[in-house]
């Protein structure tokens, strides 16, 4: 009785030592995924800032070339 009793508490044991491992796993997996998020929602908005120069400096080379169009800086794309 007793040999079964510790060889169930070593099978349990084993079994918490896997899910131990499992679970700091998934917790660096998480890290990482999040990490990874925001790096690409510092770049997106990077890339945003970007557009949207872009975008005032080709309203204002319009407006140079064609005055009656009025466009500004802050007209959104399609938007006239």
């Amino acid at each position: 009785m007793p040999q079964s009793l510790l060889g169930k508490l070593d099978e349990l044991q084993g079994k918490i030592t896997l899910l131990t491992r499992a679970l700091e796993s998934s917790r660096q997996d998480s890290k990482a995924s999040r990490e990874q998020i925001e790096a690409l929602l510092r770049e997106n908005e990077a890339l945003k800032k970007k557009v949207n120069h872009a975008q005032g400096q080709i309203n204002q080379m319009l407006n140079q070339w064609f005055p009656e169009l009025e466009l500004n800086s802050e007209n959104e794309v399609g938007s006239t």
